[in-house]
């Protein structure tokens, strides 16, 4: 079935190629300009000026808009009904130059005037929704599943809306658009994990899209290549940014949405979950006026949060603090924040070099991903710069082979960093919901046990550990996440490692046998013994 659709997917493409070629050389052969409107983003406002069925039966769309001057894209200028249609636009006073388009353009185009996006705006449904402490999972897939009885009745913008509240009710991080053969699959990420909350009928879904790309300024048209927008909208007096991306597959468009909820503001590392031992590293790093702080883990990890959190304690008059991220995730007063473009060649290096203009003494870039960037950062970190970023990394000394595979040389690693801090988010545990049971014999547990009992001597650990108990359900068991974290501070010792080309694997034990270094499964056991998280979630995470 799937080899049938990307066949027929692939004569579709030849037969637009080929009509697009025809359009523009009956272009050429009348003396008129060519447009290809799939490469066009059309403006609502302005495919209004003309009426559906004028559009259709003249084959005739305004494409583009300057006060009274009209660009308009029609398939033959020269056919009777565009004549009569372009003379009546002249007669309302319309400035109009002609474009000629290709059959299957414009027939692509007009189905604009089916999504029920050109019917009168609606009105604004209310933007505050009751936001509790554990909100209710079960009761909102019921109220979803209810009303979606009613999505195929009413405007796109109202299914979005109830879609875009739900996801703030139950604090999820993304919204996913799924295509299966039976549907499209509505996901929310709640807490790093995945839940199906509905199936969406194909023709609601498709003319959701076409709602959601216009409002992230999209190109509703265009449906055969992936495209990036955003959306802003208000709820309980704060702003939230959707960033939305689309991506091409043989059934229909797939849609994700990530959920940048300013609401839900700067949090200190305490409030992440940090124990106190990393806490004082980190304190102790930020206090020097230079070097380099990296942050590492996978993707969805919590780094860029905790990266806030860092700059929320270097924050002063005294100092100027500058970020180039990508995106922006939150704004923070008294840092002046720029965003890279890539489409504009405004990158993390290009960038990084206009900031080193701005005399700043923190710099914060959201990625280390190239060589050039490494290479900036090193150096900028040894000429009097503080320097925030992060790397994608499985652990804290794996920072240094990243950073060596990238290409930078051992000389100027060693010298340059000050702290590196890896970490994972787990979820954190209703201690109702669970069963405290016996702390399990197996050998990586107590292990790390022992490692704890060792560093922290004067610490009194119970016997017993949280563990999902049976009669609930495993995901009404968590409420929200924490971060766990292993990290190392530069010493003497371990700069002259790295100078020998020493490989991670030695700082490591040189770590673990002469400093108070956890791994992050023994931060996450010291959590678990802390009655925060359940085992079961750490052998997850970090096992």
């Amino acid at each position: 079935m799937g080899s049938m659709r990307t066949k027929a997917n692939f004569l579709q493409n030849i037969d637009r190629e080929f009509e697009e070629k025809q359009a523009q050389k009956n272009a050429n052969q009348w003396g008129v300009s060519y447009v290809n409107l799939s490469n066009v983003s059309l403006n609502l406002d302005w495919l209004r000026l003309i009426s559906r069925q004028d559009a259709k039966t003249s084959r005739v769309l305004v494409f583009d808009r300057s006060g009274q001057r009209l660009k308009v894209a029609a398939v033959d200028p020269y056919d009777p009904e565009t004549t009569t249609l372009l003379r009546k636009l002249e007669q309302e006073k319309f400035i109009v130059e002609v474009f000629v388009c290709s059959e299957i353009g414009l027939h692509e185009a007009l189905k604009l005037y089916d999504s029920g996006l050109l019917q009168k705006k609606e009105v604004v449904l209310q933007s505050h929704v009751q936001e509790e402490n554990q909100a209710d999972l079960d009761h909102i897939l019921q109220r979803l599943k209810d009303h979606q009885k009613t999505w195929n009745v009413v405007p796109s913008s109202s299914v979005f809306q109830e879609i875009k509240l739900a996801s703030i009710q139950l604090r999820a991080s993304d919204i996913h658009f799924q295509p299966e053969e039976c549907g499209i699959m509505l996901r929310f990420r709640i807490d790093g994990v995945l839940h199906d909350i509905c199936v969406l009928d194909r023709d609601v879904y498709t003319k959701l899209v076409t709602h959601i790309k216009y409002e992230a300024g999209m190109k509703s048209n265009v449906t055969d290549i992936s495209q990036d927008g955003h959306i802003d909208f208000m709820v309980n007096e704060r702003s939230v940014d959707l960033r939305v991306s689309t991506l091409p597959t043989p059934l229909v468009e797939s849609v994700v949405i990530r959920v940048l909820d300013s609401g839900r503001g700067i949090r200190t590392l305490s409030e992440l979950g940090f124990d106190i031992n990393i806490q004082k590293k980190i304190q102790k790093a930020l206090q020097k006026s230079n070097g380099l702080i990296l942050v590492t883990g996978p993707t969805g990890s919590g780094k860029t949060t905790t990266l806030y959190s860092l700059l929320s304690l270097l924050n002063s008059k005294e100092q100027k603090i500058i970020t180039l991220e990508d995106p922006i995730e939150y704004r923070l007063n008294g840092i002046l924040q720029s965003q890279v473009n890539e489409k504009k060649e405004y990158n993390f290096e290009t960038g990084f070099q206009a900031i080193l203009r701005h005399d700043p003494d923190v710099i914060l870039v959201g990625e280390v991903r190239t060589f050039q960037t490494a290479r900036l950062a090193s150096e900028s970190s040894l000429t009097g710069h503080m320097v925030l970023s992060s790397l994608h990394t499985n652990s804290a000394v794996g920072a240094v082979a990243r950073l060596r595979n990238l290409g930078l040389e051992n000389f100027n690693i060693a010298p340059s960093i000050n702290l590196v801090l890896a970490q994972r988010l787990v979820r954190t545990v209703d201690l109702d919901r669970v069963d405290m049971v016996d702390l399990p014999s197996d050998s990586r547990i107590q292990q790390a046990f022992a490692r704890l009992k060792t560093v922290f001597p004067d610490r009194s650990f119970p016997s017993q550990v949280p563990r999902v108990s049976e009669k609930n359900d495993v995901d009404a068991t968590y409420l929200g996440r924490m971060a766990i974290g292993e990290v190392f501070m530069m010493t003497e010792t371990i700069q002259k490692m790295i100078l020998a080309d020493k490989p991670v694997v030695d700082i490591e034990k040189h770590l673990q046998e002469n400093t108070d270094f956890l791994t992050l499964f023994e931060d996450g056991l010291l959590k678990v013994l802390e009655g925060r998280t359940t085992l079961e979630e750490l052998y997850r995470v970090a096992g």
